[in-house]
């Protein structure tokens, strides 16, 4: 009879260990432990229940403490009954009392990134302490994987992209739960940065560039999830770094940065000066034989009298290299709103007023600018910019015999 019990000891023991996770609707009530470590407690004795033979209910609760006693190692039954096989009452108390302490390591981030993470563990020690207060060394024998589970959930909202790994040492008359990070897959391997502006000349964009990768430099390594979350912070950052520059307060420019996270990380800055605005274009025509290359300088001044109103005075000078001939213009222009753009200039050469319209746009985005002369002769564009320094545009100009063309723009 005992040798036939033992079998179903040994048998019920590995149903539980193979079976634990196993989750059902039975009414089984585990009262001690905390909470992560009853749930895992109550999924084996479920799974016992199911498989227990059909003895009388002290037979059954017999058989159940036996089988607790060896599974659940670290714990003894305080009290324990069972009025069918879906109702279940067990109330576990720890053969003997630990203390514990709970040390959290960050891993090496160049700053910010460190104090980021440092600010994501806020508070971690003390959740992990309460998870473990009052549990035996014994029970995290096996119930690791439970424990290990449990602080992934935790980890996993507060640290994306970062893998926990736990391990358990014994410092004098305490034990310590050491928590340490690493990165997992995927991680930020190479920033791709783009700066584009219309009023700035694009030396001084390479200039923000090479800025803006020294800035960057610090999230190199760290997992795509972890920058995701931080990229609010990681484009303020950005902005911190471009507004340091002493070009940056002379000629008073914002910046509106956007940093999008994955293995090779993008990040397009817009920087706009609302003081100044220098550009040099050059541009070669297709399609027309008016025209073939021509060179652009753009000279203005900005000024807000109000709010989100910028107006500009400017002038423009363009050179026509085919054969030798300029134009030159005097304009006054403000913004209602955004990238939209209204105007009048006067081409000093011909003595003629144009009305003028320009809706801006950034990098793979398409722009539209348009002129309206007095003598009622229309010049405009429908263009596309591929790079910070290359667009195409299909271009009209009814002064011309060919009134359309194809214009590809350099921006220098």
């Amino acid at each position: 009879m005992r040798q036939k019990k033992a079998g179903i000891v040994v048998f019920l023991l590995l149903w539980a260990i193979l079976f634990g996770a196993i989750r059902a609707q039975a009414s089984v009530i585990v009262k001690g432990p905390p909470e992560w470590l009853s749930n895992a407690i109550k999924e084996s004795i479920i799974a016992v229940m199911r498989e227990m033979p059909s003895y009388d209910l002290a037979s059954q609760e017999r058989l159940l403490a036996m089988v607790s006693d060896r599974i659940f190692e670290g714990y003894k039954i305080k009290s324990l009954s069972v009025k069918s096989k879906d109702d279940v009452f067990v109330e576990f108390v720890p053969t003997k009392l630990a203390d514990w302490k709970v040390k959290v390591t960050a891993p090496r981030l160049n700053s910010p990134c460190d104090e980021w993470f440092r600010q994501d563990a806020l508070g971690l020690e003390e959740i992990l302490l309460s998870m473990v207060q009052g549990v035996p060394i014994e029970a995290l024998k096996w119930a690791d994987e439970v424990f290990l589970k449990e602080v992934k959930k935790i980890t996993s909202l507060r640290m994306p992209g970062w893998e926990p790994h736990v391990l358990v040492s014994k410092e004098d008359d305490s034990y310590v739960v050491n928590l340490s990070f690493v990165a997992t897959q995927d991680l930020v391997l190479a920033v791709d940065t783009h700066v584009f502006s219309k009023s700035l000349p694009s030396f001084w964009q390479y200039e923000m560039r090479e800025k803006l990768l020294e800035s960057l430099s610090p999230i190199i390594g760290v997992p795509v999830d972890w920058a995701a979350k931080h990229e609010d912070k990681i484009e303020r950052l950005i902005s911190e770094k471009l507004k340091g520059t002493r070009l940056a307060s002379t000629a008073k420019i914002e910046f509106d940065t956007q940093f999008v996270p994955s293995r090779i990380a993008r990040t397009d800055v817009r920087a706009e000066s609302k003081r100044y605005s220098l550009y040099v274009w050059g541009a070669a025509y297709g399609g027309t034989e008016e025209k073939s290359t021509e060179l652009g300088l753009h000279l203005g001044r900005k000024a807000q009298p109000f709010p989100s109103w910028d107006i500009e005075l400017y002038g423009e000078a363009i050179l026509f290299l085919d054969d030798g001939d300029s134009e030159e213009r005097l304009g006054l222009r403000w913004s209602p709103y955004r990238d939209i753009w209204l105007g009048a200039e006067r081409e000093l050469d011909e003595d003629k007023t144009w009305y003028r319209l320009w809706v801006e746009g950034g990098i793979k985005a398409f722009y539209v600018w348009w002129r309206h002369s007095d003598e009622s002769e229309n010049n405009a564009a429908l263009g596309y910019r591929f790079t910070e320094h290359l667009s195409l545009e299909l271009y009209l100009d009814e002064r011309d015999d060919d009134e359309v063309s194809v214009r590809a723009v350099g921006n220098f």
